[in-house]
């Protein structure tokens, strides 16, 4: 295992959208820890403590994993293609697969411009907000800390429709986008456009690239990415949760 220098990894990283989830924490500069062997790379976000990785060889696995173990993880593998060699290093960790969003300033291009009802604004949310979050999206992984925290720390849209709360955009902690949420009873009227498209506009004057995880089931919300040109990578990649 060597240190990163990034001559070293500067072939890895020409595949920028493959990439998406260790370029966003080089880019933010929030990252404790970063290792390089042979042509795979590991990344340790600092705010949220999980691990992303890049990995093109299977032999590079079982180096970049030393230390994870004894202790809750959660790993961003890009991508699937050697969950074998995951299984036999971490016969005991939780798998699930997910497709990957990216969003770069060139999704600024493609974004439609869409005119907003007269009874519709967006906002920023406030620790008001805190409560509606929470009882929709609080979960084992996205607590209802780490969902405060985010709301506080990172940028966060909320949809108000005729003057009631109807829909929120935020960036979870670990740097993937989300949760996105419109409410039921305004659904079919074009908010959640009108939201992903004004939060990407105030996301992307900041910030080069974004990535999101979508269930590989969810055929809806993979085709109104791509229809605002955000690119999901046909690979699948890994979500890795190691428990104590």
């Amino acid at each position: 295992m060597t240190q990163l220098k990034y001559s070293s990894v500067e072939d890895i990283l020409k595949e920028t959208l493959r990439c998406a989830p260790i370029l966003q924490a080089l880019a933010d500069g929030k990252y404790d820890s970063l290792m390089h062997v042979g042509s795979s790379l590991r990344v340790r976000d600092k705010k949220s403590g999980y691990f992303r990785f890049v990995i093109n060889h299977a032999e590079d696995i079982r180096v970049l994993t030393k230390g994870i173990s004894g202790f809750l993880h959660r790993l961003i593998v890009v991508d699937a293609d050697y969950e074998d060699s995951w299984r036999t290093i971490l016969p005991d960790a939780e798998y699930k697969h997910y497709k990957m969003s990216v969003v770069t300033t060139d999704t600024l291009l493609s974004l439609p411009q869409t005119k907003w009802p007269k009874d519709v604004c967006i906002v920023p949310m406030d620790r008001s907000w805190e409560e509606l979050v929470i009882s929709l999206c609080a979960d084992d992984e996205f607590t209802a800390e780490s969902l405060r925290n985010q709301i506080k720390e990172n940028l966060s849209l909320g949809l108000v429709w005729e003057g009631k709360r109807a829909g929120f955009y935020s960036k979870h902690l670990n740097g993937e986008m989300g949760p996105f949420w419109i409410t039921p009873g305004a659904h079919r009227r074009g908010f959640g456009t009108i939201l992903k498209q004004e939060y990407l506009r105030e996301f992307l004057k900041d910030n080069a690239i974004g990535f999101g995880l979508i269930d590989p089931d969810n055929a809806a919300i993979i085709k109104i990415n791509e229809s605002m040109g955000i690119q999901v990578l046909d690979k699948e990649i890994l979500h890795i949760t190691v428990r104590k």
